[in-house]
């Protein structure tokens, strides 16, 4: 991988979500915020760079599956350690199946995210990204957005819990959040499976 990549990579710290990105790809393509972060954690999860139109910020191209198996097509960039989203859709078939070399189109100048989401919602990246010379990322340093919550429990289970906590030498907050995180995977497991 090219060192200048790489060091983008690893500079990923988290995600940028403003009016600007937060819902235009779910209004468009029924893609939501977390469908979009989560292809950053599964793999297998290829990245390309396109240093033509990489002008004042990188332009990075990502395939890539949702937990639930979604295949997405995305469109990013990595700004003050954040990456945006600019465009996110499901992969076209030609996108699942990219293993073979087309000739290649020209990637228009984009005057705005908006333009360059508008065109990547309507066009194959295949005709114009080379994917088998995209190469598999991993980002160490990316953590998903999170979002703070109340949360009304019993004082005997908020207690057990504690309890729990104590025995494992985790704060119980920590704990909790792990007990939920492998119940929903359970869930989502038994849920790709049928």
């Amino acid at each position: 991988m090219d060192k200048n990549l790489k060091q983008l990579i690893y500079s990923a710290k988290g995600f940028e979500w403003d009016s600007g990105n937060e819902n235009k790809n779910w209004i468009k393509h029924g893609v939501s915020i977390s469908e979009c972060e989560q292809i950053f954690f599964n793999l297998p999860f290829v990245v390309n760079i396109d240093y033509k139109h990489s002008g004042i910020e990188d332009r990075f191209y990502a395939l890539g599956h949702t937990d639930l198996g979604r295949e997405l097509f995305i469109v990013f960039t990595i700004r003050n350690s954040k990456i945006r989203v600019i465009s996110a859709r499901d992969m076209s078939k030609k996108e699942k199946n990219c293993t073979r070399s087309l000739k290649m189109k020209k990637i228009p100048k984009f005057k705005n995210e908006d333009e360059e989401r508008e065109f990547w919602s309507v066009h194959d990246s295949t005709d114009y990204i080379d994917w088998n010379k995209a190469k598999k990322a991993v980002f160490p340093n990316l953590k998903p957005s999170t979002k703070t919550i109340s949360l009304r429990l019993s004082e005997s289970l908020l207690d057990e819990l504690k309890f729990l906590a104590n025995k494992k030498d985790v704060p119980y907050q920590s704990l909790m959040k792990v007990f939920l995180s492998e119940k929903v995977q359970e869930e989502i497991d038994k849920i790709v499976e049928k």
